[in-house]
């Protein structure tokens, strides 16, 4: 489980600070920078399933995504990441790849990882300078790698070996299995609305296009009732039904209706029910499960219902909801002990509510609430 997160030279993230629970929801009004920590720790998972320089590029490449800057405070040039997990803690410096006059790259926005390194309490277990690192066996004798890594990628998936390095490759499996979800589409073309064909399916695709599998999945699990539990409560007298045959299809039978809805005609709202129903009901729950904005249209109704979902994959995983609702962060600390933390902005920089004049935006957690 996460303890805490610095994101430094992210965006509006300039030097933000969190201290995490099993349940964290972060609240705040559009443009107080919100996603951004989505996506910063979205970027960190990439680092660990290799796909880091993918992620930066599908955010314009390095140099969009670094802090710009203010009256206050001078632009970042490099972006620094620490995770702090119960086994581990992982940090990052990352920035703009050198560029001299005669560098004749064309990938001027990659990321250039300028320095990682592993810990698993006091003892570090690996650390990469540049493109060469070194790592501990088993034995916790630190060792130069003959392999040198690319500077877009990390030094986590260079290490293969599990008989000398299960630490290591422990952590990057931990961080590779995180799961996030956000803007699942709900619209007439919406992967979620097509029909898939038919195979066990666990894990819900970020754009949910495996939906009707993945309902079938569960189905067929342990989380049957709770997936059944909670879409009865959000739609009493109503029932999602999969036809499955070679190719597995969603149709929605509401009481007063004369027949089930297709994939097609299920409206943009409860569509959008049955896939965060799905995610979090998974039969292969993931250590870190991320919702960005789950309330995008839904009813007030239903956020109850919602609620007991995050409540449930608590039991299995730890959860980060990022949300504008109110209505949601009460109906989910209703259910389950929660942190809460309102975010706010300052002339660009996403700041904790209370913190707008600090010189970091930091959460010190006394001995009196972690008891």
């Amino acid at each position: 489980m996460i303890q805490s997160l610095r994101i430094a030279g992210y965006r509006s993230l300039r030097d933000f600070r969190l201290r995490m629970g099993r349940v964290t929801v972060l609240r705040g009004a559009n443009g107080m920078g919100k996603t951004n920590v989505y996506r910063a720790l979205r970027l960190v998972s990439s680092l660990a399933r290799d796909e880091f320089g993918y992620a930066v590029s599908q955010e314009g490449g390095m140099r969009s995504l670094l802090w710009a800057g203010n009256m206050d405070h001078a632009r970042h040039t490099v972006l620094n990441v620490e995770v702090e997990t119960d086994n581990f803690t992982y940090e990052l410096e990352c920035g703009l790849r050198p560029c001299s006059p005669g560098d004749p790259t064309a990938f001027k926005l990659d990321p250039d990882i300028k320095s990682e390194q592993l810990r698993f309490g006091r003892r570090v277990m690996a650390k990469r300078r540049g493109s060469q690192f070194q790592v501990a066996n088993a034995k916790g004798v630190m060792q130069s790698s003959a392999q040198s890594v690319a500077s877009s990628m990390s030094m986590l998936v260079a290490v293969r070996d599990l008989e000398n390095f299960p630490l290591q490759l422990a952590a990057c499996s931990d961080m590779s299995r995180w799961r996030f979800y956000h803007a699942m589409r709900t619209d007439a073309q919406a992967p979620a609305r097509q029909p898939v064909r038919g195979y066990w399916s666990p894990v819900l695709a970020e754009d949910a296009a495996n939906l009707p599998a993945v309902v079938q999945s569960i189905r067929e699990s342990d989380r049957r009732e709770v997936f059944d539990a909670a879409l009865a409560e959000a739609f009493p007298d109503s029932e999602l039904l999969i036809d499955h045959d070679s190719w597995f299809t969603l149709a929605w039978h509401g009481g007063s209706m004369p027949r089930p809805f297709s994939g097609l005609e299920i409206s943009d709202g409860t569509l959008q029910f049955i896939c965060l129903a799905a995610a979090l009901c998974t039969p292969q729950p993931p250590p870190l499960l991320v919702l960005n904005e789950p309330e995008t249209s839904l009813s007030d109704q239903v956020l109850p219902a919602l609620a007991g979902l995050v409540e449930e994959a608590s039991r299995h995983s730890q959860v980060l909801i990022v949300t504008h609702s109110a209505t949601l962060s009460q109906a989910i600390s209703e259910r389950c002990k929660t942190r809460e933390y309102e975010l706010t902005m300052r002339l660009g920089e996403t700041r904790l509510r209370g913190q707008e004049h600090g010189k970091t935006s930091y959460v010190i957690v006394d001995d009196d609430e972690e008891a």
